[in-house]
């Protein structure tokens, strides 16, 4: 007994030497969780960046599992993908994909059983300025074939044009697919099936209670917040015993526009009432403050109220 004892109290002091406090090793990833840990990519969150970080380390995530990324660094996705050649809410850019939707398709998914889901969550009024810059869907994106730049992007009125009449389309394309019982809807889409709107098919700005929740559900797990995304995610990372970490956002994001100038606090009070208005369950379960209008003197705060 005694020296099982001293054999033990060894093997615990030299396990410890060799771990710094602040570091991952394999001694803490002996007691990670055996599930792995899947990403859910919600846009405007810093996908691109934690997708990066995970190639890095080798790990596949989001939009690595369907296809090649050299801005991202993924090389090797390991499920089977063919973008549609018609507007899907399931199937076009299936990593921005509800996990509950994605699951009533047949199609191959990342989000199996034997997995933990991650995402992350931010503001809704700061989300949707990242919306407009968007270079993809946003305000005269740079990515979009034919794209005029003949406006002013950092005018105050045309951001807020634009951010009603995003928002006020998108919830009328999210409240037309709800209102349509999943029994009929096909099980599988072609052209002429199933063609949903493309401002619903690209799932810019879609609500993020609608990736966290499935009813009263809970099928999303762990919630890390953009607002502290670095010491959030990476507490997360050392939970589940990966070696990945992302850096801070200035200098780790992907697709991050520099030359935006506009910010939440430019949303004027028919824009935040717009907002509001849709996504008041991002507001309501995720902790979000909401405000009428934005006052030159106020202390609003991005960052949810954890409960």
């Amino acid at each position: 007994i005694i020296i099982a004892a001293v054999a033990s109290s060894l093997l615990a002091a030299f396990t410890a030497s060799l771990v710094e406090p602040d570091d991952l090793t394999w001694a803490s990833a002996l007691t990670a969780p055996s599930r792995r840990l899947e990403f859910v990519h919600v846009t405007k969150t810093g996908g691109s960046a934690i997708e990066k970080a995970g190639a890095d380390k080798g790990i596949i995530w989001g939009a690595c599992h369907y296809m090649n990324i050299t801005d991202v660094g993924c090389d090797d996705p390991d499920l089977p993908y063919v973008a549609p050649d018609f507007q899907s809410y399931a199937l076009t850019s299936p990593w921005h994909t509800p996990a509950k939707v994605l699951k009533t398709q047949q199609t191959p998914s990342p989000y199996t059983d034997d997995a933990d889901l991650f995402v992350v969550v931010r503001n809704p009024y700061d989300r949707v300025l990242s919306e407009y810059y968007c270079p993809w869907v946003g305000f005269q994106p740079k990515f979009r074939k034919n794209t005029k730049h003949e406006k002013d992007p950092n005018d105050p009125k045309i951001m807020n044009y634009w951010v009603k009449n995003m928002v006020t389309k998108l919830e009328q394309s999210l409240n037309e697919y709800s209102s349509t019982s999943p029994k009929d809807r096909p099980k599988e889409q072609a052209r002429g099936l199933n063609e949903d709107p493309y401002n619903l098919a690209q799932k810019h700005y879609v609500n993020q209670a609608e990736y966290i929740f499935d009813g009263a559900e809970q099928v999303v797990k762990n919630i890390v917040h953009y607002e502290d995304l670095t010491k959030e995610f990476d507490l997360l990372m050392k939970e589940y015993g990966l070696e990945v970490r992302i850096p801070p956002k200035e200098s780790s994001g992907t697709y991050t526009n520099q030359k935006k100038k506009l910010t939440y606090r430019d949303l004027d009070e028919e824009s935040i009432a717009a907002i509001n208005r849709y996504a008041a369950k991002d507001f309501d379960l995720l902790g979000y403050k909401k405000v009428d209008k934005f006052r030159p003197d106020d202390e609003y705060s991005l960052k949810a109220e954890l409960r």
